[in-house]
């Protein structure tokens, strides 16, 4: 993508946070924008932040509610006529003692983590496979990317952000789609507080926090500013990049982990045919994915 002036863009979970980092960000970019946001209180500080607008619509929406999710597309596209840019932001955490994890906690976080982003696809990529472009951005952790103790849930719901995204990126690219993963560190937001907007349904079995000695607290004024993020984001969005990192103070635990992983395979195997016929066919589809990428990311459009 070489312009962004007079695209449409989607964020769920942009009213606060990350998300509204992204919102201006794209704004100053040219952006229309729909902010998606469970809670109204919030899209309203966003309106009262952002001033009236004709290039900014505001919508209360439950990322796991299939219905809303659909229901936004439409009004989305009733109101802009398309949607090129989808972000899939809203994203909540729990750190519960693996001696009092329910099935509520693992319920809730995927839900939205995971369930989110999927009903996002679902929602608004026919559209964009009607229009033969776009670009879609989900918000991973950098806990998708580095293992971290007591975060198992979180962990999960991120790693597996990771794993769709990487397969819709080679999967969508021939389509004219652009597929990034944000995994920013610790950013101001109101993820700590996410608990206050558990649904009801998962609230049955609610846990407790994690002991001490789990990660540390940080201060409520801690962080990157969202801004940074959001910008990062852009950048990632205008360069067709997969892998959109904010924070730079984790390169060297990332080398240190990534290369535990290679230190993991095994020497050189005798393979059998069946085995080297799957492996050949796998490579050569993923070869000819890159280089659709490669167009796609030299194109623009």
């Amino acid at each position: 993508m070489r312009n962004l002036s007079g695209k449409v863009a989607f964020v769920t979970g942009g009213a606060s946070g990350i998300g509204f980092g992204i919102v201006e960000a794209l704004l100053d970019r040219g952006v229309k924008v729909v902010i998606a946001d469970l809670r109204e209180d919030h899209l309203g500080e966003a309106r009262a932040h952002l001033g009236e607008r004709e290039d900014v619509m505001t919508l209360s929406v439950d990322v796991i509610d299939r219905a809303q999710m659909a229901e936004a597309a439409k009004r989305t596209l009733d109101a802009f006529g398309r949607c090129d840019i989808l972000v899939n932001n809203a994203g909540v955490g729990v750190n519960p003692s693996i001696d009092t994890m329910t099935y509520e906690d693992w319920d809730w976080v995927l839900s939205v983590n995971l369930g989110g982003p999927i009903n996002g696809l679902m929602a608004f990529l026919p559209a964009m496979l009607r229009q033969g472009e776009g670009h879609i951005v989900t918000t991973s952790s950098m806990a998708g990317l580095l293992p971290t103790a007591n975060n198992y849930i979180y962990a999960a719901s991120k790693y597996a952000v990771r794993g769709m995204s990487d397969s819709l990126r080679l999967t969508l690219a021939s389509r004219g789609i652009g597929v990034s993963v944000l995994y920013p560190g610790l950013t101001r937001s109101r993820m700590l507080a996410s608990g206050e907007n558990r649904q009801r349904r998962f609230q049955t079995g609610m846990s407790v926090a994690a002991p001490s000695g789990g990660p540390v607290k940080p201060a409520e004024d801690s962080g990157m500013d969202p801004r940074e993020v959001g910008e990062a984001v852009v950048e990632g969005i205008l360069q067709n990049r997969g892998y959109i990192i904010s924070h730079s103070e984790f390169r060297e635990e990332l080398a240190d982990h990534f290369n535990d992983i290679l230190a993991a395979c095994p020497p050189p195997q005798q393979i059998d045919p069946g085995r080297k016929m799957l492996e050949d066919a796998r490579r050569r589809q993923t070869a000819a994915a890159m280089q659709a990428i490669e167009v796609l990311t030299a194109r623009g459009w």
